[in-house]
């Protein structure tokens, strides 16, 4: 084998795990940012769906650069987990100073969008980095605060979203996102306590948790809630949105289902593979949109 193929390969393998390092498949987190464009009624503004775009863009850089160096300081536990120590750091594909270059170009990147989106969104975006530094330094050791943490990362985002068209943070947003967050984050903790059998020595706070406790905290957090989008749809949205309680209801106790009997908590990307959840994401999401933009009350009118 010639040395230019070897060298080829080894550039590919490069770039393939620097790509990986990115978690593309995790993206969809960013999805938070258009909650804010949805239900403050700007999803047909071409202008703020732009900002939100490059919101959404500017995230994914920064989370990427998160994503770098939060496996740079766990390598030693990643080669211990039976799942992380395929990642590019951890199983050697791409090497510290590689990857710290290229973390290095996505926060230019990352904060330059950041910049351009105003300084609002630039706070948020500082902010976010701020926690993700804290969370990796020590607040990932320190039960519950871990995953509350986690779950402020979501809220960042939906404000981010907010921010970055400029529409009013209404306090029903901050704490769904938050609850919601919370629900995935302790679902998440619980996959990896039955994933491994030593689960402290993939991650020491698991030493802290016990699988009774994180299925206690997970019905209290589910049914906060439940009881937090109920009240939102019965004082903030009239009583059309009241429809979409039934559905929001199905896919909090669809994911405390699948996370007991199907073991998905891993990592939330795994709930688009359960059809019925998929099914119900997007009826919701029909009914959201159909609702906040006026279509049953036009409806009401024409039919009247």
């Amino acid at each position: 084998m010639s040395r230019a193929h070897v060298d080829q390969n080894l550039f590919g393998g490069t770039v393939s795990g620097l790509v990986k390092e990115m978690r593309p498949w995790q993206w969809y987190k960013q999805s938070i940012l258009l909650l804010g464009l949805v239900f403050s009624e700007n999803l047909f503004d071409p202008t703020a769906v732009t900002n939100v775009a490059l919101g959404i863009v500017a995230f994914c850089a920064i989370a990427g650069t998160t994503y770098i160096g939060n496996d740079i300081l766990d390598i030693e536990e990643d080669r211990n987990h039976p799942r992380k120590k395929h990642r590019p750091i951890a199983s050697g594909q791409v090497t510290i100073p590689v990857a710290v270059s290229f973390a290095i170009l996505l926060f230019v990147g990352g904060i330059g969008l950041s910049w351009y989106l105003g300084p609002l969104f630039l706070l948020v975006v500082i902010t976010y980095l701020a926690q993700n530094a804290l969370y990796s330094s020590f607040l990932k050791e320190i039960v519950i605060v871990d995953v509350m943490v986690i779950a402020i990362g979501f809220v960042l985002r939906a404000i981010a979203g907010v921010v970055a068209i400029d529409v009013y943070l209404s306090p029903w947003l901050v704490v769904c996102t938050f609850l919601g967050a919370l629900m995935l984050a302790l679902g998440k903790r619980r996959h990896e306590m039955v994933e491994s059998r030593d689960p402290a020595s993939s991650r020491s706070i698991l030493a802290e948790y016990t699988r009774e406790t994180l299925d206690q905290l997970l019905v209290v957090v589910l049914a906060a809630l439940v009881v937090s989008y109920s009240l939102y749809t019965f004082y903030r949205s009239g009583m059309w949105m009241m429809a979409t309680l039934p559905f929001a209801i199905f896919a909090a106790f669809r994911y405390h289902f699948l996370v007991h009997t199907r073991d998905l908590g891993g990592d939330p990307k795994f709930l688009f593979s359960d059809m019925p959840f998929v099914v119900n994401l997007i009826v919701w999401g029909v009914l959201v949109v159909a609702v906040l933009y006026g279509v049953p009350s036009q409806f009401v009118e024409l039919i009247g």
